[in-house]
């Protein structure tokens, strides 16, 4: 396929995810290929079918600048297929590209804000009925100011890695063409972990910490606050936002205590349980508040002196899976994230 039937494909929105990150790097190179490879009729045919643009005279290219600017952002919502099928095909999808030479900033449905550096593209699945909020980096460098919702983990996948926050801010860059991802935490805790889960493949990220994912080096772990080429990663970027809503934040419950060997839960709400699994075990879960709000659990439950990660996952699944065998709740798994479900 020559470069005219895939752009006449693109214009169709008939490409795949793949051919179309191929348009749009075309496009941002030369912003004057469609004049060179789309005769004035074939332009004109097409805009003729978009209810939201109107012919006018002169240069097509001043028309394609327009059309980038204020339509591109949103009329490939449909273009990409699920390639593991673990979400579900009603969802939302929308797709958002900066063609411009400098940053450009993007409000979700749920009031986070994602800065989009030149030439980055993303997908976006963020709406109020889902389990959990989804962002996915196709190509190049994204800043996250993640919206606090401590019932909707915020993940995003970037090529073999997922990034999950509950509302936070970080850095996403990840490069197609060598696969290599850089994720920079700048406030709050995220998870980073592989595809392909195991102990070893999880990280998580304190404030100045970075994971570098290559398919020759895997996950390695270091710090960029206190170094002049960390620093200037992120002096490119927008201004850092800040939030004006006032988020309730997390506090550690009254009725959990700990000791050397044992967590120890007095009656306590689901809610608070859940938010204790994410804040202090580092494991999101995904559930309704209004349908926990009744539930209340008592248990006791063995801990090491010392918890790692691994620790922390099983005592997370232990109190999990008590919650589901004593309450009309089932657990479902997807992007390592447990979501909480009512029994049919």
């Amino acid at each position: 396929m020559n470069r005219k039937q895939l752009l006449n494909k693109f214009l169709a929105n008939q490409c795949s995810a793949e051919e179309a990150k191929l348009v749009f790097s075309w496009l941002n190179e030369n912003p004057k290929l469609l004049d060179d490879l789309i005769s004035e009729d074939d332009w004109t045919s097409y805009i003729a079918q978009e209810k939201n643009v109107k012919r006018r005279n002169g240069n097509i290219s001043k028309i394609f600048t327009v059309f980038v600017v204020f339509g591109l952002l949103f009329f490939c919502s449909n273009l990409f297929e699920e390639r593991h099928g673990q979400i579900a095909q009603d969802i939302i999808r929308k797709t958002y590209y900066n063609p411009l030479s400098r940053p450009k900033e993007i409000i979700t449905d749920d009031e986070s804000h994602l800065i989009l550096a030149p030439g980055a593209l993303v997908q976006v699945r963020i709406k109020s009925n889902l389990d959990f909020r989804y962002v996915k980096v196709l190509e190049g460098k994204v800043q996250f100011e993640v919206a606090k919702d401590p019932s909707k983990p915020f993940i995003v996948e970037s090529d073999q890695l997922t990034t999950t926050a509950l509302g936070t801010q970080f850095i996403v860059n990840y490069t197609s063409r060598s696969k290599d991802v850089l994720v920079q935490l700048l406030e709050g805790k995220v998870r980073v972990a592989h595809i392909m889960q195991s102990a070893a493949q999880v990280k998580i990220l304190k404030p100045g910490q970075q994971i570098h994912f290559s398919a020759a080096s895997q996950m390695v772990l270091s710090d960029f606050g206190n170094t002049s080429k960390g620093t200037d990663r992120l002096v490119n970027f927008l201004p850092r936002l800040i939030s004006t809503a006032k988020e309730k934040e997390y506090s550690y419950p009254m009725t959990i205590h700990q000791s050397t060997n044992w967590l120890e839960m007095e009656e306590t709400s689901l809610s608070e349980i859940i938010q204790y699994i994410n804040h202090e075990l580092d494991m999101p879960v995904s559930y309704d508040s209004l349908l926990v709000r009744n539930y209340r659990l008592k248990g006791r439950f063995r801990r090491n002196a010392t918890m790692d990660l691994q620790d922390k996952t099983q005592l997370a699944e232990s109190i999990l899976q008590l919650i589901v065998e004593v309450n009309p709740f089932k657990l479902e798994k997807q992007q390592n994230t447990y979501i909480l479900k009512p029994k049919k």
